[in-house]
């Protein structure tokens, strides 16, 4: 009988999924990871977050050595910098994003590398960068935006209003990926970025084929990832498309859920997952 794991890749997504809904890492969820991760499984992190943002949750859980941000858009090692993919949004493009997003009516946040920028301070702007504890810069004028974006997030306050959101995909989803990562949040991407692409990268570039590869998430921009991914794993808040078609669901984030996913992946390592 051969002793090699049926999955040697776990690709996961963060906020929501491991991460509460207040952005808490539960004690549970690091020890399962740990877990895992005896047993010889590579875990890599993939977030809509910058590296900036993500670095403190990679610490806590061992896993800064290689990690997927902005969606995939910058792939690399969190503790150095040193990317293995690097992709930005083309200023103009960006700029033109941001302008139509301000005219909609939105709050729209330019990322970069380090440091997240914003035509106004509001409490909706100020509740996002705190959340993810980034450094927030005012400017004055669109034009005076720094550099290239690694993505713009456009965030709503009306669950019920899709209007401003349609708008955006109608017009620029030509030239740029656009995708949800929660009903409030647009995430503008640049051109052939996702986590489907990111985990086909990672896959590829350490050697394991897609029927190594298990995936976790709970959101729009997971689903391609995890559809991609040999096994897909989730928690009890994620989407029902997602739950109807995942290998395990587990409890909600709230609860850990990641928690009882993932040791349902560690204790059927060796069997076939079909």
């Amino acid at each position: 009988m051969s002793t090699s794991p049926s999955i040697s890749l776990l690709v996961s997504d963060v906020d929501r999924t491991l991460l509460t809904h207040d952005y808490v890492l539960p004690e549970q969820v690091v020890e399962a990871v740990g877990r895992l991760q005896k047993k010889g499984v590579r875990i890599v992190l993939a977030s809509a977050r910058s590296p900036e943002a993500l670095r403190p949750f990679a610490e806590r859980l061992g896993l800064t050595s290689l990690a997927a941000c902005f969606n995939g858009g910058w792939i690399g090692d969190l503790r150095s910098g040193v990317s293995l993919v690097s992709t930005t949004i083309n200023r103009d493009e960006g700029l033109a994003a941001m302008r139509m997003a301000t005219e909609l009516g939105l709050n729209a946040l330019w990322y970069g590398h380090d440091r997240v920028s914003a035509l106004a301070s509001n409490p909706t702007v100020e509740h996002e960068v705190r959340i993810t504890a980034e450094t927030l810069g005012i400017v004055d004028t669109v034009d005076a935006l720094p550099g290239q974006p690694g993505k713009i997030m456009c965030v709503r306050t009306d669950p019920n209003d899709d209007t401003a959101f349609d708008a955006l995909h109608e017009k620029l989803s030509g030239s740029l990926s656009l995708v949800r990562s929660h009903w409030r949040l647009l995430e503008i991407n640049p051109p052939g970025v996702s986590k489907r692409v990111a985990i086909e990268f990672l896959s590829e570039h350490l050697g394991m084929g897609r029927e190594a590869c298990a995936a976790a998430g709970d959101a729009e921009n997971d689903v391609e990832m995890l559809r991609w991914a040999h096994v897909a794993l989730t928690v009890g808040n994620a989407l029902d498309e997602i739950k109807a078609f995942a290998a395990f669901t587990g409890p909600s984030c709230d609860e850990g859920g990641m928690a009882a996913a993932v040791d349902w992946l560690n204790n059927r390592l060796y069997e076939p997952l079909n």
